[in-house]
């Protein structure tokens, strides 16, 4: 391996000293005295990965974009296959970017399936060039933005082609960059959204209906080990000495990148002796939290996501799992609570349970009123005494 690794340096050098070597292609002779490029990765050997863009996009071709030069965000099928930073060239129709990824795991690229680039000639994959801080670069062409393409990675380490997905988002370019009239990303996403939701919905309550055949066996004892789950579960939930009711709690929150965040205080429901708080986000994107494992569902439909989830620790971390549509594509992120137990306040009454109601002003009013007949009764009946004495 280290033998090849040396020949594959030295062709390299040689092919771009004699200055045959285009920009970012990678020489034939470096890849036959490396190895063949013949090998595809099983998807077993994939990591995990998802659907890049939002239902509802439509491709932006180059004719569509101003020539120029604009920093561009791309989205990636792949945790393994992060990309940093962007550079996209459009010129007389033609787009082209500058990727610079995130590692020096790939030792080339092609733009196509798997399958397409073990059959492609060297001349078609695209080699990295570093830039001055040593990071891999790669030079691709682009032939829609807004629309999901095949890019193919060849692991230096594996000696192996990846199956990845990117595309160029046409909303993070310059304003006035593109010619045509975008969709309302906020409004896509927000569809993509509530559609996931509902389809978890659905998904549960077929699970829930679902038996028979030949996976019934495997069911029941799924059913079961989730019962013993939530058994599990409800006896880690934290045992309050406090009526039922709605309570106010303080908490601290920490994870992610810091831009969003619970609000605290926070409301605290405790029901039969066991504590539950509703976490409201300081975002709308978040479609589903989990907690020990179990997923839980928005409370709400509109505005920012709220969820009820269960309390199992005060004035200790709790771990929760947030997953958000806010980056395109669904990630979940790690977040950490802590409620803090002496700030526990009794909740005052709910603006329902005060409907009807007489508010402060009218009930003092009314005292005072009370009182001053009161006294004027006592007045009056001390003067009628006294006549009548005389």
């Amino acid at each position: 391996m280290k033998g090849k690794s040396y020949l594959y340096i030295i062709s390299t050098l040689l092919w771009a000293l004699t200055g045959v070597l285009p920009a970012g292609r990678l020489p034939a002779a470096a890849f036959i005295s490396y190895g063949a490029y013949d090998q595809v990765a099983s998807e077993n050997e994939q990591a995990a990965h998802w659907q890049v863009g939002t239902e509802g996009m439509f491709p932006i071709c180059g004719r569509d974009v101003k020539d120029g030069i604009y920093p561009v965000s791309v989205e990636s099928s792949s945790s393994m296959f992060q990309v940093e930073q962007a550079e996209l060239t459009v010129q007389d129709g033609r787009m082209q970017a500058v990727l610079t990824l995130g590692g020096k795991g790939y030792l080339a690229l092609f733009m196509g399936t798997t399958r397409e680039a073990a059959a492609g000639e060297p001349s078609d994959y695209i080699g990295y060039v570093e830039d001055e801080q040593g990071r891999y670069t790669y030079t691709v062409p682009v032939e829609a933005l807004d629309m999901p393409i095949d890019c193919a990675a060849y692991s230096k380490k594996k000696e192996k082609w990846y199956g990845r997905s990117i595309l160029f988002q046409a909303e993070s370019l310059p304003a006035g960059a593109v010619s045509v009239e975008l969709p309302d990303y906020e409004a896509l996403r927000k569809a993509d959204r509530d559609k996931r939701i509902e389809d978890m919905r659905k998904e549960k309550e077929a699970e829930s209906r679902e038996e028979a055949g030949e996976r019934e066996a495997a069911e029941e004892r799924e059913a079961a080990e989730n019962r013993e789950a939530a058994e599990s579960r409800e006896e880690a939930l934290t045992v309050v000495d406090m009526e039922d009711g709605a309570y106010t709690v303080s908490l601290d929150f920490s994870g992610g990148s810091g831009r969003a965040f619970v609000e605290s205080p926070a409301v605290l429901f405790v029901r039969e002796g066991k504590a539950y708080v509703r976490l409201l986000w300081s975002s709308p994107d978040y479609d589903y939290m989990k907690v020990g494992g179990e997923k839980y569902l928005p409370v709400n439909d509109e505005g920012n996501s709220e969820f009820e989830i269960p309390v199992t620790a005060f004035d200790k971390p709790i771990e929760v799992t947030g997953d958000t549509l806010a980056m395109g594509t669904p990630h979940e992120i790690e977040y950490s609570l802590v409620l803090h137990g002496d700030s526990i306040m009794r909740k005052e009454q709910s603006e329902d349970d005060r409907r009807g109601q007489p508010d402060a002003g009218w009930k003092v009013f009314c005292i005072f009123a009370g009182v001053f007949l009161l006294c004027a009764g006592i007045y009056g009946g001390f003067r009628r005494r006294g006549k009548s004495e005389r």
